[in-house]
């Protein structure tokens, strides 16, 4: 492919791999959805609608149909701290409930949701070095097959044999670390992202693995990989990114380089505790105040019955307690200063390995299940990056499970038990490898599984089984923060695009324990986020990244990038013009209000222990923040996108 126009920052390559057909297309990007949709995220979210508005609304996520991209943005592997991040968008085979429900009354189906994961490490840079923005693959190959990016040349290649070992009579795939190290010997320098085990047995929430340990997490990529026969990309290439004005983007980078840095040194910001203790200082926050918190109580305990447990228990798994067992810094392709990410070691069997440490969410999840074994823990996620499995869904599966068993509604030996670390590994590989039938049942989205249990329970009422399994109704799991003590942080887990239960498009606890409240206040500050989340994940930065998209030098480092002038204003526009159009093809995918509102019977319940005892979800409350919500983002109070919205984004019809 010869580039007729001239792409600054962008490579300016789309390639479209057809895996049914075995056709490759490289084709040259659209500037003007670069100026509209920025990369990466927002851009994929524009390739995604156009292929469904082509084919139809999507059924089954399981389809050929169900297209899935991996790509970059313009700031990737750039000077910019944090500038490493990489974008995969798919529909969700986990946030999938195919069929009315009787105990979901009037509320619809739902056909999976539109999902955006985000990836550090190196392969997404990697991916822009090769000379590839957007890899948009379709279709589903006839036998497992591997793709190779190397150099701006795109091809589908046989899998090989040694990809794949004997488990039990079966063949099966191997483990993440294996497929990495053979095609890293196999193409030397390259990056490689692969689905495991349990997205090759196409469990609902198996992710993609890059780099050994940097996860494209949650929603079930690594699923939708194994649907279509597909094991892993691989990418090599030298390119280097071209700038509009060289001179001018150096001179600001610099100034952003130095203001992130300065608020990293900053005791009075959050950013100043990650390069020691990463995202684990949230532990001590959540549970008791700490790291410039208020009281804490909100670290959940027993499948979200509580917010906090015996103090003695937390100091196994407190930030302290992780920090003894931390080494080096570990971080992502193009981090400076916020340096999140060290390695990790545990001697004692039988959790002796060396690894990484486990992130604030995992472990809080795996507290969930009352896991106070921090080898265990460790042992747990290194498993987690192993088998391809996103670490805060299986979270919220294995709690629920173990409620179920504690409760008699499973009376399986196979079941996993609170606080029991063995139990949950034994549980982890029956659904990775399917060998139990609870393996294979537990590896389904959650409204199938519960439409199994209801059939083969007797004496039980769907109430009784549905209030143990918070990710019912299409649910993507909850984050380790306990929804009941926060309204504007559970508006924002019930509006997150990508599915209930989110945490990362909005993130209100800081300015909820810092007094705000009110419906509209919370409203508007759970829209405003989101726009800059989907900012972030456009431009291919981290979470953590520190500066105001919307300054002056920000915008004038991004004009001397990629030729593009925005105004404040006119960028965030951007984000809402992406965030609009996912929730566009959601709608179309069975999403509007009812799910939204959907509240998991559980978290109507008030905590009885800690600072936040007596908190709860208040039904009327929330209610009230999700019509200021739907106000807020000019959807109508069903939740929907009116066309007139889409229209006045400028978003292609």
């Amino acid at each position: 492919m010869t580039n007729k126009k001239s792409f600054f920052g962008y490579t300016g390559c789309w390639a479209f791999v057809d895996l049914s057909s075995g056709k490759i297309e490289l084709k040259e990007a659209d500037p003007e959805i670069y100026r509209l949709y920025l990369g990466g995220r927002g851009v994929q979210a524009h390739l995604i609608y156009q292929h469904l508005k082509k084919i139809g609304w999507l059924k089954d996520p399981f389809s050929p149909s169900n297209r899935i991209i991996i790509g970059n943005s313009s700031l990737n592997d750039t000077t910019i701290p944090t500038a490493g991040r990489g974008s995969c968008s798919f529909i969700s085979p986990m946030t999938y409930s195919p069929q009315r429900q009787p105990w979901l009354g009037n509320r619809p189906p739902v056909f999976g949701l539109l999902t955006h994961s985000s990836c550090g490490g190196l392969f997404a840079n990697m991916l822009k070095r090769a000379g590839i923005d957007q890899l948009v693959i379709d279709g589903r190959a006839d036998k497992p097959v591997r793709i190779l990016v190397n150099e701006g040349k795109v091809e589908i290649l046989e899998a090989e044999p040694e990809l794949f070992e004997e488990k039990d009579g079966k063949k099966v795939l191997r483990r993440t670390s294996e497929i990495t190290d053979f095609l890293t010997r196999k193409h030397p320098g390259s990056s490689t992202v692969c689905t495991g085990p349990a997205g090759w047995n196409q469990v609902a929430f198996a992710c993609l693995t890059a780099d050994y340990h940097r996860n494209f997490g949650r929603g079930g990529a690594g699923a939708v990989f194994g649907s279509k026969n597909l094991i892993a990309i691989t990418a090599y290439g030298r390119k280097l990114p071209a700038y509009y004005d060289r001179a001018r983007f150096l001179e600001t980078a610099k100034q952003i380089d130095e203001a992130v840095k300065g608020h990293v040194h900053d005791p009075n910001w959050t950013a100043s505790f990650r390069p020691e203790t990463g995202t684990t200082w949230w532990l001590d926050r959540a549970f008791n105040g700490g790291y410039l918190g208020k009281v804490g109580g909100y670290l959940p305990w027993h499948n979200f019955d509580e917010g906090y447990f015996d103090p003695e228990l937390y100091k196994k798994v407190s930030t302290g307690a992780f920090l003894e067992i931390a080494g080096k810094h570990k971080v992502c392709n193009r981090c400076r200063h916020i340096l999140c990410t060290r390695t990790a070691s545990v001697k004692e069997c039988p959790y002796a390995h060396e690894s990484v440490r486990p992130e604030f969410e995992t472990i809080a999840l795996w507290i969930n299940c009352c896991l106070t074994d921090r080898e265990a823990i460790f042992y747990l996620n290194h498993l987690c990056n192993e088998y391809g499995v996103d670490t805060m869904t299986l979270g919220s599966v294995m709690a629920g499970v173990m409620e179920l068993q504690e409760k008699g509604f499973l009376k399986s030996k196979a079941a996993p038990v609170f606080g029991d670390p063995g139990s949950m590994i034994r549980a982890l590989e029956q659904i990775i490898y399917g060998t139990t039938d609870l393996g294979c049942l537990l590896a389904k989205p959650t409204d199938l599984v519960i439409a199994e249990l209801l059939a083969s329970l007797s004496g039980a009422g769907p109430e009784e089984v549905v209030r143990c399994l918070t990710t019912a109704y299409a649910g993507l799991g909850y984050a380790g923060i306990e929804p009941k003590v926060f309204p504007g942080m559970f508006t924002a887990y019930g509006t997150s695009n990508r599915g209930r239960g989110d945490h990362t498009y909005a993130w209100t606890i800081q300015a909820e324990e810092s007094g705000l409240t009110g419906a509209e206040n919370l409203a508007a500050y759970v829209a405003g986020s989101q726009v800059g989340k989907a900012l972030t994940d456009s431009l291919g930065l981290c979470d953590f990244f520190t500066e105001d998209f919307t300054s002056p030098t920000f915008l004038e480092m991004y004009r001397a990038l990629t030729g593009f002038e925005y105004t404040a204003e006119s960028f965030k526009e951007c984000g809402r013009r992406i965030y609009a159009l996912e929730r566009y093809v959601n709608n179309q995918q069975g999403r509007k209000r009812d799910y939204d509102a959907f509240i998991p019977p559980k978290f109507l319940e008030p905590l009885t222990a800690g600072p936040q005892a007596g908190k709860a979800v208040d039904p009327i409350l929330y209610n009230a923040i999700l019509d200021a919500y739907y106000q807020n983002q000019k959807w109508t109070m069903d939740g929907l996108v009116p066309e007139t919205l889409l229209g006045e984004y400028g978003i292609q019809e």
